[in-house]
């Protein structure tokens, strides 16, 4: 587990994958930005079991509140050449505006910089997408 203080990161169990698979099915909480694309329950569930869903090269963290709660998730995906792409979401509106994600990035940036060799690592953002903008510029990352 990587600990904030407001949140903490950490790898998928198995008795997070109803729930990971219901938050991640409902499309009405992913807002503008985020990517539609769905994963089905047996393939969520195959993957989990082949790889836990975090490996040396890509990667899903759950997101949690101080009360454990699952409140969204942060991905690290190998990009072309020699760096990694994240990415993230909160599920709850609710939970929103927080600065989960914020703080979210950075554990992880810091993580993936002290644990591997990383000549880059990156956000991919829409132009439009000022939240996540706004997330990118807290966590030092240049434009």
């Amino acid at each position: 587990m990587i600990k904030g203080t407001k949140v903490t990161l950490r790898t998928v169990r198995e008795t997070d994958l109803d729930t990971l698979f219901t938050l991640r099915s409902d499309i009405s909480n992913r807002g503008k930005y985020y990517p539609l694309r769905l994963k089905s329950d047996t393939a969520l569930k195959k993957e989990f079991h082949e790889t836990g869903l975090w490996t040396d090269t890509e990667g899903l963290l759950l997101i949690c509140d101080k009360a454990e709660k699952i409140v969204g998730v942060i991905i690290a995906d190998k990009d072309h050449y020699d760096g990694i792409d994240i990415g993230y979401i909160i599920f709850d509106e609710a939970s929103r505006n927080k600065g989960y994600v914020t703080e979210a990035a950075s554990l992880l940036v810091n993580f993936l910089f002290m644990t591997r060799k990383l000549n880059r690592i990156s956000i991919s953002i829409q132009p439009p997408n000022l939240a996540s903008k706004r997330v990118a510029e807290k966590c030092r990352f240049k434009f």
